[in-house]
């Protein structure tokens, strides 16, 4: 630390002063959403300063359960029998970031703050797995804290594991933050202590631009950072891609010892709808921006690999795409590709019965709502038999196709269109779906403007 921080003791009345909490909370709030971790700070006696910054599902979880465990450490999750956390008293001896695991198997990261022999407090930082989460060590978690272990291991299950190495860089990182806060109020205390002095007003003010240079290099190193874990994402959408094309390729092993019947049509739906959410990580594995999907590319892909699923003759049903440039976010992509990929099939397995000849077209773009809000637009058009009358649509209104179209429509909080007359040869069918280009939070019930069913399907 800079020998201006050495020279503390003869400005600073208490060490409190140094670890303001209005200073440090908007900083430490910052880097902890920045960086997935939580983070807390603690004063010499190790009491909590302030609240845990972004704290992790299952902490808060156990945090609400049992209250009282919090004697033993404020950060970790320690059983009843375990031994105390000892992480923060580490790194104070040692005067190094420390490294501790607990009872769910979290790492913990423990950053002293201190001037030669004078202790300050503590960072604390975590609550991430470096490994993939181990299914005991959820359990241990859920017995001691009387907690569902299903939700526990749901929730350990969606956290992406941080790399040791990783972790070491973000404890360096915040070692070097928290020493240049410390210069940084240090800079400001002796401001307003040598306000009579010009020179030495400048010389402070100097010392002030020194820190906030310092936590500009700090900022342009946690850019840095999260362009690793760009490719940490990069490499999780691989992953995925790879499992979900492991458990389509066992559903069609499965479907082919069944032979046709209805299990299999089953089994070989189920592997189609897998392989259309396979298809969105493939693509976000090979793209620039992670953060969006492209949709026109990804809607041909999607129709070509129905096409090819279902034997179609390409020579008697025809297919065409007019969507032009649409990149939807990745919670859009997922449910609408799902969606298009249910009406595709509906139109390949109904709408050109025998040998019947057609076309399929499916359309997307931007909108503009009647409250100038902006939306997305997509449809599937074919000219085949066209819509079943009522009875019909009454009966297959029921479908596993149509109640997860609905929910998924639920989902974008979108709207759900059946209308006639796409052309010749036939009466044919259009499905249009309509949703907010930013999908809400909360998703509602789908509307259908022609009474809530599809009616082939």
């Amino acid at each position: 630390m800079p020998h201006t921080i050495s020279r503390v003791r003869n400005h600073v009345k208490s060490k409190s002063q140094l670890l303001d909490l209005e200073s440090w909370a908007e900083v430490l709030k910052f880097y902890a959403q920045a960086m997935h971790v939580a983070i807390a700070l603690t004063d010499s006696e190790g009491g909590l300063m302030g609240i845990c910054h972004n704290p992790q599902p299952i902490w808060s979880l156990a945090r609400e359960a049992r209250p009282d465990w919090g004697a033993r450490c404020i950060f970790c999750l320690q059983g009843e029998t375990g031994e105390d956390c000892t992480v923060a008293a580490d790194a104070r001896r040692t005067g190094s970031v420390s490294l501790a695991h607990d009872l769910a198997g979290f790492a913990h990261l423990a950053i002293p703050l201190a001037s030669g022999d004078w202790y300050f407090g503590t960072l604390l930082a975590g609550q991430v797995f470096d490994r993939f989460p181990e299914p005991l060590a959820v359990e241990r978690v859920a017995t001691e804290f009387g907690l569902s272990e299903q939700r526990l291991w749901s929730i350990a299950r969606q956290q992406v594991p941080v790399s040791r190495s990783n972790l070491e860089v973000y404890g360096s990182l915040l070692l070097t933050l928290g020493q240049a806060l410390l210069e940084q109020r240090y800079s400001a205390i002796l401001k307003r202590k040598l306000f009579v002095s010009d020179a030495e007003l400048q010389a402070s003010n100097r010392e002030l631009e020194a820190a906030n240079a310092h936590l500009l290099v700090k900022v342009a190193e946690l850019s840095k950072s999260n362009g690793e874990k760009s490719v940490l994402l990069q490499e999780v959408h691989h992953r995925v891609n790879n499992n979900l094309q492991v458990i389509a390729s066992l559903l069609r092993m499965q479907a082919e010892s069944f032979g046709d019947n209805r299990l299999a049509d089953a089994l070989r739906t189920s592997q189609l709808r897998i392989e259309s959410m396979a298809l969105i990580h493939a693509q976000l594995y090979d793209a620039e921006d992670l953060r969006q999907v492209d949709f026109a590319d990804y809607s041909t892909r999607l129709a070509e690999n129905l096409l090819v699923s279902y034997g179609v003759d390409r020579e008697r049903i025809a297919f065409s795409e007019n969507m032009g440039e649409l990149k939807l976010s990745v919670d859009q992509a997922i449910p609408a590709g799902l969606i298009l990929g249910e009406l595709i099939s509906n139109a390949i397995k109904y709408a050109f019965p025998g040998q019947r000849r057609g076309s399929i077209r499916i359309q997307g773009g931007r909108t503009e709502g009647g409250s100038g809000e902006q939306r997305i637009e997509l449809a599937v058009c074919d000219d085949g038999v066209g819509i079943p009358g009522p009875a019909q649509a009454v009966r297959r209104g029921s479908s596993r196709g149509l109640q997860i179209v609905t929910i998924l429509c639920g989902q974008l909080h979108a709207t759900l269109e059946q209308t006639v007359g796409c052309g010749e040869p036939g009466p044919g069918a259009i499905f249009r779906i309509s949703f907010p280009d930013k999908t809400p939070r909360e998703a509602v019930p789908a509307k259908s403007r022609a009474g809530g069913h599809l009616p082939r399907d």
